[in-house]
């Protein structure tokens, strides 16, 4: 007997090793979702019977498949005499990472109609927790006779992708069902209110004729983009790059007391934003041109005698080395500028914003014409020179960690005090620049010459930058010229709008502050 007790005991421990393997290299399966009794909540004539407990919990949740998910059964009763509507939520949504409030595409939810029994019936609707912690509606508008009862069956399971799901380990999920005769007014995160409408840029779709999608050598337009598109290569990423091209009117954003237009997403799930001046008197974003869409007419760097002021921090003019020429010690005159504006008007706003890395790009390439290494005084060519002019293809790539400004070194340089700076000239493109070529029909036109971020070249003797000038096309000139410095600033991932902007000028969205 007692052989066989320690043999059972040895194959306990052997089963809890592996599951302890399992769990310490990959994720911990769900918690389970004890039945309790029967808890019956009171809203007017409605009565709410929960059959698996009230509170759905689940614990470092382990990736699978729907018919893996936990499993909540309900029952809604009308208890009155007269007809009734309710409307269906998952509140006090709690959603965490390692203590920390996060969001999750790939946990999903689905309601099921159900019987008596709670044997599963009609799907009623689906969805995910890319919203965060925010209330999800789940059903809404549902009559309900005297004395009937509606039964329900809501699954919620984290969503195997086939690839590494680092961004899902450790997700911690509470939630209450809540049914209830008043309509709640939802706010959702800004991606969620805007990506419904993207298409991948790389193939035919409703402004894109060709079927190899858009074609960067040309300007925007009804037939080569307008709209919300998604970079191609990013489309199975955490978080898609998603950005706006062409004549597009449904991408304003009133936030910090100023009107911004949306550029892009980020890698980071953010949110990237252009300045667009201030609201007018009734609220609207209705600035679209002239000198109230920036903050001020400067020169990029007021010095253009050497490779060193293309940087939007340089570092010692005539040095030999590369290293020495572009070390990011001194701060251009566009930053001083960015900088004491984001000084006086965002600081209590940092906490909302994302520390993204603004590029730079002071990466050389070499040809008979310009064989510098960028070192001093030597003719160099940099890389959105040769990108954007030459083979007129953008990137939002950073080849070189000293270019990828940040305020945090964990992701960046880390030498910039405030987390805003310039569009690049490839973001200006993606939106429908090109290089050469006017164009007054794109959402970033503001009749208006504007510095980029991205450097060209050097001569031999000056210094130049990328513009978009007033004709709106993509072009590049002296550093120490006067052009308009309109910020970027780029809003945390998870950011709320309030319900009811559609994002045009008249009505922007507005973020939940």
């Amino acid at each position: 007997m007692d052989k066989i007790l320690k043999k059972k005991y040895v194959l306990i421990i052997m089963i809890l090793a592996v599951v302890c393997i399992l769990a310490g290299t990959s994720y911990a399966y769900f918690t389970a979702m004890a039945d309790s009794d029967d808890q019956i909540v009171d809203s007017g004539v409605l009565r709410l019977t929960y059959h698996t407990g009230q509170n759905i919990a689940l614990d470092s949740v382990f990736p699978g498949e729907e018919a893996d998910a936990g499993i909540h059964e309900f029952t809604i009763e009308n208890t009155g005499t007269l007809e009734a509507t309710y409307y269906l939520y998952l509140s006090n949504v709690v959603l965490q990472k390692d203590g920390q409030a996060t969001q999750s595409e790939n946990l999903k939810w689905k309601l099921y109609s159900a019987d008596a029994d709670y044997t599963e019936q009609e799907e009623i609707a689906s969805g995910d927790f890319s919203d965060g912690s925010n209330t999800i509606e789940l059903d809404t508008d549902i009559i309900i006779q005297p004395q009937e009862k509606h039964y329900y069956i809501l699954k919620i399971w984290l969503q195997e992708t086939g690839k590494l799901q680092n961004e899902d380990q450790r997700l911690n999920l509470s939630t209450i069902v809540e049914a209830t005769t008043i309509k709640k007014n939802i706010n959702k995160t800004l991606i969620n209110t805007i990506k419904g409408e993207a298409a991948l840029d790389n193939i035919a779709s409703e402004f894109v004729t060709s079927s190899s999608g858009i074609d960067f050598s040309q300007i925007s337009s009804d037939t080569n983009g307008k709209g919300l598109y998604i970079l191609h290569g990013t489309e199975n990423n955490p978080n898609p790059i998603m950005y706006y091209r062409g004549a597009v009117k449904n991408n304003n954003v009133k936030f910090a007391n100023f009107c911004w237009k949306i550029v892009r997403t980020t890698e980071t799930g953010g949110v990237k934003l252009i300045y667009n001046g201030s609201p007018d008197s009734n609220g609207q974003c209705t600035n679209t041109t002239g000198s109230s869409t920036v903050i001020q007419n400067s020169a990029f760097n007021t010095n253009l005698n050497d490779n060193a002021y293309v940087g939007y921090m340089y570092g010692t003019s005539e040095s030999s080395t590369y290293e020495e020429t572009h070390k990011n010690t001194n701060d251009s005159t566009i930053k001083t500028i960015i900088d004491e504006w984001y000084r006086q008007n965002m600081t209590e706003y940092t906490e909302d914003l994302e520390d993204t890395v603004w590029c730079n790009d002071r990466s050389v390439v070499q040809d008979s014409s310009y064989s510098g290494t960028g070192a001093g005084k030597e003719r160099t060519m940099y890389g959105p020179k040769n990108r954007l002019d030459t083979n007129k293809i953008p990137s939002l790539a950073c080849v070189n960690e000293n270019d990828r400004f940040t305020v945090s070194s964990e992701n960046g340089n880390g030498v910039l005090t405030y987390p805003a700076a310039l569009l690049t000239a490839d973001e200006f493109v993606y939106a429908g620049a090109v290089y050469g070529q006017g164009n007054s029909n794109y959402y970033l036109y503001n009749n208006y010459s504007l510095w980029s971020l991205s450097p060209s070249y050097f001569s031999s003797s000056n210094a130049e930058t990328f513009n978009v000038n007033s004709a709106g096309y993509l072009s590049n000139h002296y550093t120490h010229n006067a052009y308009g410095a309109r910020p970027s600033i780029s809003l945390k991932k998870g950011i709320k709008v309030e319900l009811g902007g559609d994002g045009t000028a008249e009505n922007p969205y507005v973020v939940v502050e």
